[in-house]
């Protein structure tokens, strides 16, 4: 009998994930359970963490933070789907150049991104505010330090991990069913809804659960830009952590965001045909 040689292949891998995410998970599980301000591991467990992590008010950080990746992701896929069609209907130099141009900040600190937004979003010398008051002598309110800020930050760091995705999904729509349904006297409207999102949907899937996963787990758009106005559910775990040296309940808030992202994860993974992405 043959032997299949692909599980002593993957072995190194199976080792790696048990040893650096399983085991570590196992831990942050283990001290969710543990009496709150205790540090060693015991077996008096129980689920007080969990009760006081709905009951003391933690549960609104995590609504925060679930609220601005959906709105985010959202946002960026609204924004996203016409500039993949620009850039799908126009390739050549100037598709490949912007397509770079758009890259680009992804090799650039977040932070320094951030900060950068904030100087172009900062009240009365701010490039923003300077530019519409010599323009069209418009005075603008305070936009930094707000949750709209936080958003807007989100938006920009996220938006090429939405574009990049659906590009891919939008290159797996054939012109000629498009073609197809507007001889048949289909409106646009009907292409969009019938012919061309369903065909791109495992892009815009895959698109929108990168930018939704990276957004939940974001801290410095909500720190840099939002400053007290906004507190994200990262921000609260690393106070639990390294401040209140409350390890159990900072453990506890880790595995109720992993049950979350997970529980919206898992079911949009098994919908995405990876091989008919990348055309196998």
């Amino acid at each position: 009998m043959r032997r299949n040689p692909g599980l002593w292949y993957a072995l190194p891998l199976i080792v790696a994930m048990l040893l650096f995410f399983a085991a570590p998970m196992v831990i942050v599980v283990w001290y969710s359970l543990m009496p709150p301000r205790s540090f060693a591991l015991t077996t008096d467990i129980g689920l007080q963490n969990y009760r006081s992590a709905f009951a003391d008010g933690y549960g609104r950080p995590l609504m925060w933070s679930l609220l601005g990746a959906a709105l985010t992701t959202l946002i960026t896929a609204v924004l996203a789907w016409p500039t993949a069609k620009i850039l799908h209907r126009h390739t050549g130099r100037w598709a490949s150049l912007v397509t770079a141009l758009i890259a680009l900040p992804i090799f650039i600190s977040e932070s320094v991104r951030l900060f950068g937004l904030s100087v172009f979003l900062m009240p009365g010398g701010g490039i923003l505010a300077g530019t519409l008051n010599a323009l069209f002598d418009v005075q603008i309110g305070t936009i930094l330090n707000t949750r709209l800020a936080a958003l807007v930050g989100m938006i920009y760091i996220h938006f090429p991990f939405m574009l990049f995705p659906l590009l891919l999904g939008v290159a797996m729509i054939p012109a000629d069913r498009i073609e197809a349904a507007r001889d048949l006297g289909a409106s646009s409207w009907a292409v969009l809804r019938e012919v061309e999102l369903p065909l791109a949907a495992p892009g815009l899937l895959v698109g929108g659960l990168l930018t939704f996963v990276l957004c939940l787990g974001a801290n410095a758009e909500a720190a840099i830009l939002g400053g007290r106005a906004v507190t994200v559910i990262t921000a609260t775990i690393e106070q639990r952590f390294n401040y209140a040296q409350d390890w159990p309940m900072g453990a506890a808030l880790t595995v109720l965001v992993i049950v979350v992202t997970a529980a919206l994860v898992f079911p949009a993974v098994r919908r995405i045909d990876l091989n008919r992405m990348l055309r196998r």
